[in-house]
Formats: C-alpha cells, sequence, structure tokens
C-alpha cells in the first residue's frame, strides 16, 4: 500500500497548526524544526539519516515504515509554567493509538512506548531561549509504524505498531490524531493517562547514579513525571528523566 505522508489529512484535524513541512530526505527532523523554527509548525520526513534521542543516544531509522517528526512550539509563559511535555506527548500517543485501533501500548519511563514488551515509540523533547528570551520547545518523536525487519542488534527489543500486519490506518491518519490529542490533553488532562500506561511502576528497577548502581521498587510519579524508587537499602529516591536513565527492570 503507498502510504504516502499527506499533509492535508494533518492540518484537517489540526487547525492550531500554523505548517506542515514534509521532506523526502533530512538528517533530523529535530534540527530542522530548531533551525527553522516557526511557531505551532510540524516536520516530518520520510527518510532520516542522523536520528537521536536522550543523551545523545542514536536511534534506529528504517528506510520505510516509519514516522520521524517534530513539532516547534513557542510558549508565551515562563518555563517554569511549561507542561511536562514528555509526558504530554507520552499520553497523547498512547490515546490516539487506542481510539484509532486495538492496540494496548504501554509506556516505559520516561519517554519510551512499548508494545509486547518490545520498544516502538521514542520521545524527544527539548527546551532553549533565544538571545530575546523567548522559549522554544522542539518536541521529536520517532514511531516504528509499519516495519518487519530490524538490525541483528536491536531485534530482540523492538517492534512496531504494524509488526508482520498490514496497517488498517494511514500514517497521516496516527499524525493528525497524535497531535489532536496533543491540543485537547494540553489543557492538563494528561498526566492520570501518562500514569495509568507505565508498566514500571510496581517493578524492580536498576539505574546509575554518579557511577553508583542503585535498584529498588519504583511506586510513584510525582506530578512532574519524576520517579519515586523505593531502595532495597530502605532509602527513597525521586528520579529526574534529565539525568536518569533505567537500565533494568523485572
Amino acid at each position: 500500500m503507498n502510504d504516502k505522508l499527506e499533509k492535508s489529512i494533518i492540518l484537517q484535524k489540526n487547525p492550531w497548526l500554523t505548517d506542515v513541512k514534509i521532506v523526502a530526505e533530512s538528517e533530523s527532523t529535530q534540527k530542522d524544526a530548531k533551525l527553522d523554527g516557526q511557531e505551532n509548525c510540524l516536520y516530518l520526513t520520510e527518510r532520516q539519516n542522523k536520528t537521536y534521542g536522550r543523551f545523545g543516544r542514536q536511534y534506529f531509522a528504517a528506510p520505510s515504515g516509519g514516522i520521524y517528526m517534530s513539532l516547534s512550539l513557542k510558549p508565551k509563559v515562563e518555563l517554569e509554567k511549561l507542561p511536562e511535555f514528555t509526558l504530554l506527548t507520552g499520553a497523547a500517543i498512547v490515546s490516539a493509538i487506542e481510539k484509532l485501533t486495538d492496540k494496548k501500548p504501554q509506556i516505559k519511563w520516561v519517554n519510551d512506548i512499548y508494545l509486547d514488551d518490545k520498544k516502538f515509540v521514542g520521545i524527544l523533547a527539548e527546551t532553549s531561549l533565544n538571545p530575546t528570551q523567548e522559549a522554544q520547545v522542539i518536541i521529536g518523536v520517532g514511531i516504528n509504524f509499519s516495519i518487519s525487519q530490524f538490525p541483528t542488534e536491536i531485534e530482540e527489543r523492538a517492534t512496531s505498531l504494524f509488526y508482520n500486519e498490514q496497517a488498517n490506518i494511514s500514517r497521516s491518519e496516527l499524525i493528525a490524531k497524535i497531535w489532536s490529542e496533543f491540543h485537547r490533553l494540553s489543557e492538563g488532562s494528561f498526566f492520570e493517562i501518562y500514569k495509568s500506561h507505565s508498566f514500571i511502576l510496581g517493578k524492580q528497577v536498576e539505574f546509575v547514579q554518579s557511577g553508583q548502581t542503585f535498584s529498588g521498587r519504583a511506586t510513584d510519579l510525582t506530578p512532574k513525571g519524576e520517579l519515586i524508587v523505593n531502595l532495597d537499602n530502605g532509602q527513597q529516591k525521586i528520579l529526574s528523566s534529565g539525568e536518569i536513565s533505567l537500565k533494568k527492570w523485572t
């Protein structure tokens, strides 16, 4: 099936967007959004060459069957009043998928979305200030939409929304629904959706902080999306997504 990205479908469902810019190939839509910086604009590419995620990690991008996009925002509020965009985007993605398909995605704290214990979505939200102290927020999303083959090193832990099956929706329909849900949920009703889809809560987790390995049970999330972990030694730690990445969970 020819699943060409359709700008009109996305804009029809998202009149709050100023534009949708689609290119055949890009190093990174995150970089495209930063350089162009149009407010409320969505940047898309059919093929992405230099993807990256949190902490600058490489992110697998397939030649076809993927969704690679970044949203550029310029919120007119103080930095401390900005919503937790990673949580908001995660909630929007799982909500959109559940409304359009029979899939049941879950969220691995803080920015990965899984199906059947395998990752198929990565989120990267970056906030910066321009010379006039105006905030620019770039939200990058990579989705394995309909990919059946992965590199050997990740094939045991990666999947796609439609894996070895025919997709019943187009990529453009999913993209349109995600940003429609994003806009709807931005009014403040996203936290419970995010938390209810978190499969880390209640699990034994392991992480490294300041060169030291810790383990304990993940018990809850703060309203800012920080992970509360009761350590095996009886202490409690509150983990910020900007400094910690979970290594193991059982």
